[in-house]
């Protein structure tokens, strides 16, 4: 028997966080060839941001919650750093930077991550 689809793969949060990770492995994909370790840091960090979205969306208290919503901004940070600094043909890296930081915003507001987070 088929397990019934989770309900975090129905939130805008994390179907935005799989569409950025799918960016991101874009990006890494042009920049492979002359930065390898960054390509894979990149991917890295991307895969991060919706495996802890889903973790924060599944949460049942708040304190999880929030704890699972800090590990998202700082994987959302990490992404938008790392593109920010890779130079692509298209303008590909800063989009995608540009991307990271709106959902960041949207986590904030939906998840009520506080912006005072240290990392």
């Amino acid at each position: 028997m088929i397990s019934p689809r989770p309900d975090y793969k129905s939130h805008p949060l994390w179907t935005e966080a799989m569409d950025l990770a799918k960016a991101a492995y874009a990006v890494a994909q042009e920049v492979a060839d002359r930065d390898p370790e960054e390509a894979r840091l990149l991917r890295k960090a991307a895969v991060t941001v919706p495996a802890r979205l889903a973790e924060a969306l599944s949460a049942d208290e708040a304190l999880s919650r929030g704890s699972d919503a800090t590990e998202v901004r700082a994987a959302l940070d990490e992404v938008a750093t790392r593109a920010g600094r890779l130079p692509t043909r298209e303008g590909s890296s800063r989009e995608l930077a540009r991307k990271a930081r709106a959902l960041e915003r949207s986590v904030v507001l939906v998840l009520g991550a506080s912006d005072g987070w240290i990392c």
